[in-house]
């Protein structure tokens, strides 16, 4: 398959590259890895530009997404060379926090060749911090280097971010907080810091087949998580957002402050055939994106599948997706795919392509069988050779669960009952109380309906429940009085 995403490859002959009179194809992000063969046509250099995700956007903000770095370089290339291309996704849209933005990355022939950092998300206290064109991810909040930064345990380790392709750390740094945003993933390490499951998490380590983005905290119930990339960007706190993946992870927000944008990184000239190479800070950006760009060549290069359209629609009948190839050739079938996070996905069904005549035809598919209210979906696009390439990920948020969870009495003064869904009887389950300030005060792993808890000793307010299922990634929410 002869696919890229948001990267710019351009096939050329001539050492001094010019798109000039050359037929361009945009190229944009689809959530899976993407390979390039030099075709034996005489090509013997190329140009490859990469730009890293932007943060996400924060809705309740009039502030700035931090945009993706761009690293270019001209290589030397013969017949056969190959192109592994990873591209970043741009980090989730909250309320007043957003995810970080995942990086892009070129391999060639299976070596690390070009890193683009993706930006910080937005929030409400500042700008995501931009991708940045230094190999070291960006700082998250103002003075980090003081040691003031933050609301708990202020520390120099809080929002730093990472150096020598380490992953930047969590906004509040110390395992005791209970905000701050996740740190971006680097080369070396995914973000780090913290991990409490009430504040944004970690973006993954920068990996040849991709990284997840880091998930958004358990007190926020929208779940805000960071983009996917080559190093996943960091998820978002209910207050705080995440940095940008990296060749260097950009550092999570600490409480009340914005967050940093990850590091790039290009071989050195004279490595691996590059002749010549640059780099790029990013742009803030108030819409936010996920990486782009384009292939210039002589010709037209052959993209078997071309999704033009994919679509998530909430039914009677149930979930209904809808997809139009604009240009179908080489294909096997379509598997559709889908996700309760955004990040782990499961394969539900497959449908056969109608043909391989490179004609435009539309898909179909509902999905009948649903547990959540918010659900994602992708389409994984496979050839006759078992090449694939992923659809962008939509999803569809009903308004109503399918079923929940029931605490009684409520309010409650000793002891709190709590019903679970009867399909999740037998299942290893993990039931939170949590407080308003996010801490986990009560914890039990059970496997049956019914479960009591003893609250009297709890001060009054409003708790929220969360309980966790092993059966299908399941979870639910719900909220008592004390």
């Amino acid at each position: 398959m002869f696919l890229l995403l948001v990267a710019t490859i351009s096939l050329y002959s001539n050492a001094q590259f010019n798109c000039s009179g050359l037929t361009t194809t945009n190229i944009s992000y689809t959530g899976g890895v993407q390979t390039v063969t030099i075709p034996a046509s005489g090509i013997s250099s190329v140009r490859i530009s990469i730009t890293g995700a932007s943060g996400g956007q924060a809705t309740a903000s009039s502030n700035l997404a931090g945009g993706g770095a761009t690293v270019y370089a001209y290589v030397n290339v013969v017949p056969g060379d190959v192109f592994r291309v990873i591209i970043g996704q741009k980090g989730m849209n909250g309320g007043s926090e957003s995810g970080g933005g995942g990086s892009s990355a070129i391999y060639k022939n299976g070596v690390l060749i070009m890193v683009a950092g993706g930006g910080g998300g937005e929030d409400n206290t500042g700008n995501g911090g931009n991708g940045l064109a230094s190999t070291d991810g960006g700082n998250g909040g103002s003075d980090v280097s003081t040691g003031s930064t933050g609301g708990c345990g202020s520390s120099p380790n809080n929002g730093k971010g990472g150096t020598g392709g380490n992953g930047g750390n969590h906004g509040e740094f110390s395992a005791n907080c209970v905000h701050g945003g996740g740190g971006g993933g680097g080369l070396n390490s995914a973000g780090q810091g913290n991990g409490n499951i009430n504040s944004g998490q970690p973006g993954g380590q920068g990996n040849i087949n991709g990284a997840n983005g880091g998930a958004g905290s358990l007190d926020d119930a929208s779940g805000i998580n960071g983009g996917w990339g080559w190093s996943g960007g960091g998820g978002a706190d209910s207050k705080e957002s995440g940095g940008g993946g990296g060749y260097s992870g950009g550092g999570g927000g600490p409480e009340s402050k914005n967050p940093g944008g990850g590091g790039s990184f290009v071989a050195a000239i004279g490595t691996n055939g590059i002749t010549a190479s640059g780099k790029s800070d990013g742009t803030g950006t108030s819409t936010g994106s996920d990486g782009s760009g384009m292939i210039c060549s002589p010709v037209l290069l052959t993209l078997p599948v071309i999704f033009e359209s994919f679509t998530v629609d909430e039914t009677s009948q149930g979930n209904l997706l809808k997809w139009v190839i604009s240009s179908e050739i080489n294909t096997s079938h379509y598997e559709i795919e889908k996700s309760i996070d955004g990040i782990n996905f499961t394969k539900i069904d497959i449908l056969s392509a109608a043909g391989t005549d490179g004609g435009a035809r539309e898909y179909r598919f509902t999905d009948i069988s649903f547990n959540q209210p918010k659900i994602f979906y992708r389409i994984k696009s496979v050839d006759i050779d078992a090449k694939y390439v992923y659809s962008v990920i939509r999803y569809v948020n009903r308004m109503q669960q399918v079923y929940s969870l029931a605490a009684y009495p409520n309010p409650a003064k000793g002891k709190l009952s709590i019903v679970l869904p009867q399909s999740w009887q037998g299942s290893n389950i993990r039931i939170l109380l949590i407080n308003a300030m996010g801490q986990v005060i009560m914890e039990k792993n059970v496997s049956s309906q019914q479960n009591d808890f003893n609250v009297e000793m709890l001060p009054r307010g409003v708790y929220l429940i969360k309980a966790f299922s092993d059966k299908k990634g399941e979870q639910l929410t719900g909220r008592f009085i004390k």
